[in-house]
C-alpha cells in the first residue's frame, strides 16, 4: 500500500481488509456529532454517493474558521502497522484495533492527515474526531467553470502551544466564501488523491 497525499496534507489508505469492512457507526453521542451541533453543522447523507457529509445550519462569513480537524495523533510507525501493513503490529496496535472494532469504528485509514515530522491526525474514530472529518471533496470549480457548487472551504495549518508549552501543528477548515444554511461543506482534496 502507498500513501496518497492530498495537497501534501491528506492521505487515503486502505487497510488490507478495508473493502470487506462495514461502514463505521457514528453514534449521536460521539464527539463528531456533538461538535457538529455546537459549531452549527449537521451530519447527514451527502448527494452523489459520497456517504455522509457536513451541512451548514447557519450563515458562515467568508474567512471564518468553521472548525478544527481533530482525531487521534499517530506516529508513522503506528500508521505503518495499523493501516499500511508495512510493519508488524505490536500489542498496542492490536489493542487499538480491538477497541475500534468493539466500538464499531472504522479502520480504513481514509481520514488520515499527514502533518509532517512523521505525525498524522487520524479522524476516523468518531469518539475523538470532530465533524470536520465529514467534509467531502469538491473541485475548486464545477464542470461549468463556476464556483457555486464547488469547494467552499480550505484546510489551513496553524501553530499553537499546549499546556506544557509544546508546539503543535493543528488543522482548521476556513470558509473561502459566504456559505448559506443547508450547504454541504467541501474542499478540494487535491489531484494526488485521485
Amino acid at each position: 500500500m502507498h500513501l496518497r497525499a492530498i495537497g501534501a496534507a491528506f492521505c487515503s489508505l486502505g487497510a488490507p481488509d478495508a473493502s470487506d469492512a462495514p461502514r463505521p457507526i457514528i453514534p449521536f453521542n460521539s464527539f463528531a456529532h456533538q461538535s457538529s451541533s455546537r459549531d452549527g453543522f449537521e451530519i447527514q447523507p451527502a448527494p452523489g454517493g459520497k456517504g455522509m457529509g457536513a451541512f451548514s445550519t447557519v450563515i458562515i462569513a467568508k474567512g471564518a474558521t468553521l472548525g478544527e480537524y481533530t482525531g487521534e495523533v499517530l506516529t508513522r510507525k503506528e500508521v505503518e502497522a495499523r493501516y499500511w501493513g508495512t510493519r508488524k503490529e505490536n500489542k498496542h496496535d492490536r489493542k487499538w484495533r480491538k477497541s475500534r472494532c468493539q466500538r464499531k469504528q472504522g479502520i480504513s485509514g481514509d481520514y488520515l492527515f499527514d502533518m509532517g515530522n512523521d505525525l498524522f491526525i487520524d479522524g476516523e474514530d468518531a469518539d475523538v474526531s470532530s465533524w470536520c472529518r465529514f467534509a467531502n471533496h469538491a473541485d475548486e470549480l464545477n464542470d461549468e467553470g463556476e464556483d457555486d457548487v464547488a469547494c467552499n472551504v480550505e484546510v489551513r495549518r496553524r501553530l499553537s502551544w499546549d499546556e506544557d508549552e509544546q508546539q503543535q501543528l493543528r488543522l482548521f477548515l476556513v470558509a473561502l466564501r459566504e456559505i448559506e444554511p443547508g450547504t454541504e461543506i467541501c474542499y478540494d482534496y487535491g489531484g494526488e488523491y485521485w
